[in-house]
């Protein structure tokens, strides 16, 4: 029984970071060349957030990228290029340390 529940939580784990990661790649392929209007960027951290609301450490991520996002109205494509690219990365190391626990290093 343990088994089958650890297997189907991981698949469902899987699953929310396989949204997660379309999300990211749809975001990182459709930045305009000019300023990115800051709602936008807003909207779609807390987008990210709800998808992954049982991953406490990507949540604590993408609540200190919302605290610092740039700008009054308006975000430079690098940074939010450089935001997505962090929470990319960090996902797929999530990802990783459940699909390896032996080579999870947090």
């Amino acid at each position: 029984m343990t088994m089958v529940d650890q297997t189907y939580s991981i698949s469902t784990d899987e699953a929310r970071f396989d949204s997660a990661r379309l999300m990211l790649t749809g975001w990182a392929a459709e930045v305009p060349e000019g300023l990115i209007r800051k709602s936008l960027v807003v909207d779609r951290l807390l987008d990210l957030r709800a998808e992954l609301s049982d991953e406490p450490l990507l949540i604590i991520e993408i609540d200190q990228f919302l605290a610092s996002v740039p700008g009054q109205t308006v975000v430079e494509p690098a940074w939010w290029l450089a935001t997505v690219a962090s929470l990319t990365e960090d996902l797929n190391k999530r990802v990783d340390s459940l699909r390896n626990p032996e080579l999870a290093t947090d």
